[in-house]
């Protein structure tokens, strides 16, 4: 069942179609989809609130929050967001076409799949279709997850893309000018015709990037003055990674015909998915293994300091006793990741160490931290729902009141 639209909306009345929206979702009798459509919601707090499929269509949400909230899937076509506040909030696969997010804050917003794009207008008095565009002028995306989102033909003018994932989003002829996206990541996605005049892209993981048709004038790129990471010393083809990673694990295992192999510096994504592999004790500093897949990888004692790691997919590998220091993890994926001491021979134990490692923006859920070196680790942003961590784990962390 579906509530009816309402242009006026109080409080008991909000509360009354969450609560019903809720039983909904739960598919309880008498539960009922919250409908806002075209609703007077200025100012209100839906922050938390389980707001999946909901509808705000044409809704005057200007300065409404959202934080925390879980809007997969829901529905703010033609809304107007001016300052709303969006902060960590889910928004996978929502229609936002033609919302205006203007000086929007979406810090943390994971957006994967969402829906940008201009708004189709059916024609009125014998005048033609039109097209309502989105707006984000100005709006704060830092640390977000836009990975595969369409944001083709946008209008993003000074908005703030830093540390954001955006690999694979499509952001074709949109209005980028003075668009900051330091750190970004944006490997495969589409910039083409969009005009990115004095836009920041220093840092960013720019592989299989598309810039045809752009305009680039004044353009930043190169690396990050503030927080530079480590350009690959070589690149290997495919088969010259297969080669070496097999010879590796052959090494690993003992064979006759391994021989150990040092990865130190060089850019291993053309090796593809490793997910699953046996890569223990891996020899890997400073390489760059960005968005590569690496869940349930076997990567004990592997020595990854300074690595890039960030969007990796590392969710359920091992690592204890890995040396994960200084490395850069910004949006990875480690949830049930088993990060606890490696014991080796005559007792002695070697602890997960992530010092100074950077880890905003990365989901934690239910690894195990327990005896993990954390000093200095920047842990801003990031998700720690069901997290293993003793008492004083985070005491020398950095940014842990921002911990989602």
């Amino acid at each position: 069942m579906t509530a009816h639209a309402s242009r006026s909306w109080d409080r008991a009345g909000i509360e009354t179609a969450l609560r019903l929206h809720s039983a909904f979702l739960k598919g309880e009798p008498g539960g009922q989809r919250a409908v806002f459509r075209g609703g007077a919601l200025a100012g209100e707090d839906f922050s938390g609130s389980d707001l999946r499929d909901a509808d705000f269509c044409d809704c005057d949400l200007v300065a409404a929050r959202f934080d925390g909230a879980d809007c997969r899937g829901a529905r703010f076509q033609g809304a107007v967001m001016h300052g709303a506040s969006l902060v960590g909030a889910r928004l996978d696969g929502a229609d936002l076409r033609g919302c205006d997010l203007t000086g929007a804050r979406l810090i943390a917003a994971r957006c994967a799949g969402a829906d940008f794009r201009e708004r189709p207008l059916p024609g009125q008095d014998g005048k033609p279709a039109t097209v309502q565009a989105s707006t984000l002028d100005g709006a704060d995306f830092s640390g977000a997850s836009l990975a595969g989102a369409r944001l083709g033909g946008v209008s993003a003018r000074e908005t703030r893309f830093e540390d954001a994932n955006l690999s694979g989003a499509g952001l074709c002829r949109a209005d980028l000018d003075g668009a900051r996206f330091a750190l970004a990541l944006v490997a495969g996605t589409d910039f083409s015709s969009a005009s990115l005049k004095a836009a920041d892209l220093r840092g960013c993981d720019m592989e299989g990037a598309r810039l045809d048709m752009a305009v680039t004038r004044d353009m930043q790129t190169g690396t990050h003055p503030d927080r530079p990471i480590p350009e690959p010393a070589g690149v290997l083809t495919a088969r010259e990674a297969e080669t070496r990673l097999t010879g590796h694990i052959q090494q690993v295992r003992g064979s006759a015909s391994g021989q150990p192999v040092d990865f130190t510096g060089l850019d291993l994504r053309p090796a593809g998915s490793l997910a699953g592999r046996a890569l223990t004790a891996l020899r890997a500093p400073r390489a760059c293994l960005a968005g590569l897949d690496l869940s349930g990888c076997e990567l004990q004692g592997a020595r990854l300091a300074g690595a890039d790691l960030r969007g990796c997919k590392l969710a359920g590998a091992d690592l204890r006793g890995a040396d994960l220091s200084g490395a850069w993890l910004t949006h990875a994926d480690l949830t049930g990741a088993r990060l606890t001491p490696l014991t080796l021979g005559g007792g002695r134990v070697l602890p997960v160490q992530l010092d100074k490692a950077q880890c905003r923006y990365s989901d934690w859920g239910d690894a195990n931290l327990e005896q993990a070196r954390l000093a200095g680790t920047d842990l801003a942003y990031a998700r720690m729902t069901g997290a293993r961590l003793s008492p004083d784990a985070l005491a020398g962390a950095l940014g842990i009141d921002r911990l989602l």
